[in-house]
Parts: C-alpha cells; sequence; structure tokens
C-alpha cells in the first residue's frame, strides 16, 4: 500500500515542483555529457593538453556532486515541510515512522531517477553541441557521432547513487527526530528570534567593513605585477568575503524595513511598506540560504569573467608568441636542412633568415623593470631591413630610420615606459649613438628575439662590429601546420640542444628555440577549452540552483501568502495593482542576492586585469567580459524569473 501511496505522491510531486525536476535533470545531463565529451576519442586526440580534460571534468564533477548535494537536500527538506501535516496525521492512523521514512525516501528516489533517466537524452542532445564548439575551436572537421558509453552511463548512476545516499541520510534522520505534534504544526511554528537580533546593525557594519578589507588586500596583491601574490592572503581574502557576504545578508533585511519605516513618504507611498515588512520577514527565516545562494551568485560571476580573461589571453598569446607558421634559432649552417625538411611537409610561401645582435651597454635593459626582462642580461638588437620583413611578413607597414636614429619595440608589460627620459637616446656597444624615433607595442612578438620582452631597431650600418646573438629562420606556409610536424622538427633539432651529462643522462638545454604555430594553436585551444567550459559548466549548474531555490521558496509563499492578497482585495486594491505587488516583491527577492556579487566580482576582476592586461588586446577589454558575463548570467536568472512570476499569479489566483 505504501509503495502504491509513494508512486501516486510521486506523480503528484511532478507538477509541484516542475522547476526542481527541470534543474536536477539539467544537473545530470552536462554530467552526462562531460561524461562522453571527456571519454572521446575524436576530442582527446585534437591536442596533447586535451588529456588534462577528463582529469578536469572529473575534478569539477566531483564539486558539482556536492552542490547537487545541498541542492536536493534542500528541496527535499522544503518538500517535507509542505507535507508535514500529512505524514502526522499517517502517525495519527498509526504507521510507523519508519513505514514513512521508505516511503517519503521512495518518492525521492522516484522524482531523481526520472530526472536521471531523461538526461541521459537530453545529455546526448548537450553532448553534440559542446562537441560542435569544441571541434570549431580547433578548426577540425565535426560530423556527428552518436556512440553508446557504458563508461559514462555508469559514472552518472555512481554519481546518482553519491548524491541521494548522502540526500536520503539526512531525509531519514530528520524523519526519525519529528513527533506528531511537531509534524501536525510544523507550517506553523513561529520563527526562531535569533539572539544576535538586537546586535544587526552592528553586524552589517562589520560586513561591510570586513568585504572593503578582503577587496583592498585583494587589489593590493596585484597592483604589482612583480610580485608574485601570496596564496595564503588570497585564501583569506576569500574567507572574509564568504562572512561579510553572510553578514550583510543577515542583516540587510532590518536596514531595508528601518529605512522604509523611518522614511514617510516611501513607507505610505504605494504598497511599499507590505512589500517591505514582506521582504524582511523572508529574509529573516533563510538568512543563511540567502546567503549560500549569495556565495553561489558570486562564484558564478567570478568564474564567467575568468573564463572571459582567459580566453582574451589565449588569443592574444596566438599571435605574441606565434605570429609566423615556423620560427627557429639554431645554426645559421643547419637552416638548409630544416627549409628542406618543411618542404617536403608543407608548401613554403615565404621565408626569412636574419641575425639578432648584442649590445653590453644595457642602455635599455638598465631603465626598464629587471623582472620583466627574461632571461637576457643584455639588450638585443636587429637590423631595420630584417625587422620591415618580418613586418612585411605579418601583413604590417614597413617603417624607416634617418642614420641617428631608433625603434624600440617592447611587449604591453612596458607601455609605462613610453615616456621615460633615459631612453631618448642609447649608445651601443660600437660607439653609435640612436635618438629615439618610436616607442610601441603595436603586434609585438616574442619570435624577434627571444628571452626578453623587447627588441631595438636600428639602422643596418649600426650593428657593424657588434656580436651575433641568435641566427634565426622565420618561415610562413600555405598549409596550416600542426602539432604533428611541430613534434618531427623538434626531433631533427634534439641533437643540437641536448648532450649526455657525466652521468650519462640526456640534459636538453633549450628546445624553447623551435616554434610551431600548429603547436602553439593546439595547446592553446586545448587550455582554452578547458577553462572555458570549467568555468561556464561551474557557472551554469550554480546559476539553475540558484535560480531553482529562489523559484520553490516564491511559489511556497504564494500559499502561505495568498490570504495576505485576498485581504488586500478586499480592502480595494485591484488586480491590476495585485501583480505589480508581486513583481515588485519577486524583482527584490531575486536581486537581492545579485547586488552584492556584483560589486565583489567587479573589483575581482579589476584586480586580475592587472596581470592578465599585459595579454589582453587592451586595458579595457576586461569591461566587455565583465558585461557579457553579466548578460549570460541574467539570461539564464531571468528565465527563472519569468516562471516564478506567471506561477507565483497563478498560485494566488486559484
Amino acid at each position: 500500500m505504501l509503495s502504491k501511496l509513494a508512486v501516486r505522491n510521486a506523480k503528484r510531486s511532478i507538477k509541484d515542483y516542475i522547476i526542481y525536476l527541470i534543474t536536477v535533470t539539467l544537473a545530470f545531463s552536462f554530467i552526462f555529457a562531460f561524461n562522453l565529451i571527456s571519454d572521446a576519442k575524436s576530442i582527446v586526440e585534437l591536442s596533447s593538453m586535451m588529456q588534462n580534460f577528463k582529469l578536469a571534468m572529473y575534478f569539477v564533477n566531483a564539486f558539482i556532486i556536492l552542490v547537487i548535494c545541498f541542492l536536493i537536500n534542500y528541496t527535499t527538506k522544503f518538500m517535507f515541510q509542505k507535507r508535514s501535516k500529512e505524514f502526522g496525521t499517517y502517525m495519527l492512523m498509526g504507521i510507523q515512522k519508519k513505514k514513512i521514512a521508505r516511503m517519503f525516501t521512495l518518492e525521492s528516489l522516484i522524482l531523481g531517477f526520472i530526472s536521471l533517466i531523461i538526461s541521459f537524452g537530453i545529455g546526448y542532445v548537450l553532448n553534440i553541441i559542446m562537441t560542435y564548439i569544441i571541434m570549431n575551436i580547433f578548426d577540425a572537421p565535426f560530423s556527428v557521432d552518436i556512440t553508446f558509453s557504458w563508461k559514462a552511463i555508469l559514472l552518472s548512476f555512481l554519481y546518482f547513487a553519491i548524491i541521494y545516499l548522502i540526500v536520503l541520510f539526512f531525509l531519514r534522520r530528520r524523519i526519525k527526530k519529528m513527533k506528531i505534534h511537531d509534524l501536525l504544526y510544523y507550517e506553523k511554528q513561529n520563527e526562531k528570534t535569533s539572539k544576535l537580533k538586537k546586535y544587526r546593525g552592528l553586524i552589517f557594519i562589520v560586513a561591510i567593513f570586513l568585504g572593503i578589507v578582503a577587496i583592498d588586500t585583494f587589489d593590493r596583491e596585484f597592483r604589482a605585477v612583480e610580485v608574485n601574490p601570496s596564496f595564503g592572503t588570497i585564501m583569506l581574502c576569500l574567507i572574509l568575503i564568504i562572512i561579510s557576504i553572510y553578514g550583510v545578508i543577515y542583516s540587510l533585511g532590518d536596514f531595508i524595513l528601518s529605512f522604509v519605516l523611518n522614511n514617510k513618504k516611501i513607507k505610505y507611498k504605494g504598497n511599499n511598506l507590505f512589500v517591505a515588512r514582506t521582504f524582511s520577514s523572508k529574509v529573516w527565516s533563510m538568512s543563511f540560504t540567502l546567503g549560500t545562494l549569495t556565495v553561489l551568485i558570486t562564484l558564478t560571476l567570478i568564474c564567467l569573467n575568468l573564463s572571459g580573461l582567459f580566453k582574451g589571453m589565449f588569443e592574444y598569446q596566438i599571435n605574441t608568441y606565434a605570429p609566423y607558421d615556423i620560427v627557429i634559432a639554431d645554426d645559421e649552417a643547419k637552416f638548409k636542412e630544416y627549409i628542406d625538411l618543411v618542404d617536403d611537409e608543407y608548401t613554403i610561401k615565404e621565408s626569412i633568415s636574419y641575425n639578432t645582435y648584442m649590445n653590453t651597454n644595457n642602455a635599455v635593459k638598465n631603465v626598464l623593470d629587471s623582472e620583466l626582462n627574461g632571461w637576457r642580461d643584455f639588450d638585443q638588437l636587429i637590423k631595420l631591413s630584417d625587422y620591415n620583413k618580418l613586418l612585411e611578413m605579418r601583413g604590417m607597414e614597413a617603417v624607416t630610420l634617418d642614420d641617428n636614429e631608433y625603434i624600440l619595440h617592447v611587449s604591453r608589460g612596458y607601455e609605462g615606459f613610453k615616456n621615460n627620459r633615459n631612453l631618448e637616446s642609447i649608445t651601443l656597444d660600437n660607439g653609435i649613438e640612436l635618438q629615439q624615433k618610436m616607442f610601441t607595442s603595436y603586434k609585438y612578438t616574442t619570435s624577434w628575439a627571444y628571452g626578453g620582452g623587447y627588441v631595438v631597431v636600428v639602422p643596418d650600418y649600426a650593428v657593424e662590429n657588434l656580436d651575433v646573438v641568435e641566427n634565426h629562420l622565420v618561415i610562413n606556409t600555405e598549409e596550416e601546420t600542426t602539432e604533428k610536424f611541430a613534434q618531427k622538427l623538434v626531433g631533427f633539432a634534439e641533437p643540437d640542444f641536448c648532450e649526455e651529462d657525466e652521468y650519462g643522462y640526456m640534459v636538453c638545454y633549450s628546445l624553447s628555440s623551435i616554434t610551431v604555430r600548429g603547436q602553439e594553436v593546439a595547446n592553446n585551444n586545448g587550455l582554452m577549452t578547458i577553462c572555458l567550459f570549467v568555468c561556464y559548466y561551474i557557472a551554469i549548474i550554480f546559476t539553475t540552483i540558484v535560480g531553482t531555490i529562489l523559484a520553490i521558496q516564491s511559489l511556497s509563499d504564494a500559499t502561505k501568502y495568498k490570504y495576505r492578497y485576498q485581504v488586500l482585495n478586499k480592502l480595494g486594491v485591484d488586480k491590476r495593482k495585485l501583480n505589480k505587488t508581486i513583481l515588485k516583491q519577486l524583482s527584490i527577492f531575486f536581486l537581492f542576492p545579485v547586488v552584492y556579487p556584483i560589486i565583489v566580482s567587479f573589483f575581482a576582476i579589476n584586480s586580475l586585469n592587472r596581470v592578465f592586461k599585459i595579454a589582453l588586446v587592451s586595458d579595457t577589454t576586461y569591461l566587455s567580459y565583465f558585461g557579457i558575463s553579466l548578460g549570460l548570467f541574467f539570461g539564464i536568472y531571468l528565465i527563472y524569473f519569468i516562471a516564478t512570476y506567471f506561477g507565483y499569479k497563478k498560485n494566488i489566483s486559484d
């Protein structure tokens, strides 16, 4: 009989908790989709870096399991509270508590299992979409390949079992502790008054102060790029921010209510007093839950912002570190062998061999910050004719120099030295003095001169009697180079860079002097894919969880506050104004846990930009990523708000 009752109740619960079921289904769908992708041979073989994609997904899934546990545990607790009178009646009828626990456990499992089964179909669709995105990132051919993966399915069942074992353990403990009186009057229990209520004002001030201290301390860690941020300090800042969030959420309801009550113009305007008291009461009753949701939103926005920064950085790095198809720094006598090797695989479009020259006067190095200079202890020079050919190979315009002029081309990290008077003129080892004509960071590439963040461009005659640092070979091909060819090229060059030490071990001094664009693109795309998918995965799951909990709470309130709206209606408030009141009430409730995370995430990305801006197109690029992140978040969040609004109106009117 209890089994039939459990099945019947599960059917009824599907209608009542459709938003919850959709969220759980989506969560398991993403878990299944990522299990499929991380196990797909076509994905793993895209790049050597993609071997780490599987490990990243396993790690993130372990974290997501904990978050989904929180969601399901919260929802089952909520469902139990709503049906407490029903369970109390069962106990009055003589049904044992353990049987009631078994029945409710079975109901929860049925709903969860339905979500899991549906998630397999949706997960396959998500897998196809995400596979297309990854293939598009790598410019690889895409085809729909629907394969049956037992491993992905078994992993999903394993995650499902772990989640529900944890959730149901706490559920059964909760039921066993309940008494008949508690169950019958559970919904009518008064809210517990916190002993700290009279200190809410002080708590609010302290919480804001801790937040400011945390944000400022975090920013200080990134103000000087040459200083490595302290992991311990960053973790302390995160802890302080979390404490600040809980403190603000706990006390802000009172602050808003006091503000409304003390301002008569606002207090008696329209429905403000009703909305303020309702909102304040809600914050008091679920301050810890709202604090947790605010933390999740903060993490969501930070993840989305980081994904934007990583994407911009990886795209910029390709053109910074590998603007040409092949760059080699080796003995000039071997260049013909390299060219023949490349010619066997590709059609050579254009090439150039050139030298970089040494200036030990360190005229530039002594001015620039030594922490950023790389491992060279001298200035590297390049002839104007070679420089113009390299510009031409990148589609850039040639430049001119008078006999007494030079150009300083630097990475973006040195832009602060643009107007430095000590760089107005330099003296070379051969006694030639040159005046600076131009200081630029436009499309700088490290491939021009290894080991530093800048190169000095001088007239051709000025390098006479200067020592050669390196011989460079730069090749552009008609076809796209590949990671496989890069490995072949490195294997060919290995004897030049490796030798056996006295103990018989092979020691390689530098294989970084060979850059193949195909390999850099593959590695960057692999890293970008891992970072983007991890960040977006976490962000989507967190956003749906926050939306679900807020929606469930709001829809529950619709039943609880139905009498209040009926009273308003009898007092002469028409349906249009009631709907306006509902809209205002829900808007404040949904926006309340979002405002603080927006502030925190903005200051966080502003601080992180001090590090990332060196590898971004401009210093303000991060602002566009911040805007895109907010758009993505509110795009999902708005769906839950709209669904909640219409559901709330329906519950009030029914």
